[in-house]
């Protein structure tokens, strides 16, 4: 029963990940930033979805065993 709880916090942390890189990615087109401003919301978005993949490859390992 208890990795049922882990693996739901996993998929809550996932789609957290997913969520905060959208967010990001589509605050990046406000007209208002500054271009470093808009820098930073680009370099958040491909570290958070950079993040969510990584989490997605450890789960397939951990599946597989390795």
């Amino acid at each position: 029963m208890m990795i049922l709880a882990y693996f739901a916090v996993f998929l809550i942390g996932l789609y957290h990940c997913f969520n905060e890189a959208r967010l990001a990615w589509i605050t990046r087109t406000n007209t208002g930033l500054t271009i470093f401003e808009r820098r930073a919301y680009i370099l958040k978005a491909g570290l958070a979805l950079t993040l969510a993949l990584l989490a997605i490859g450890g789960l397939l390992q951990a599946i597989a065993g390795a």
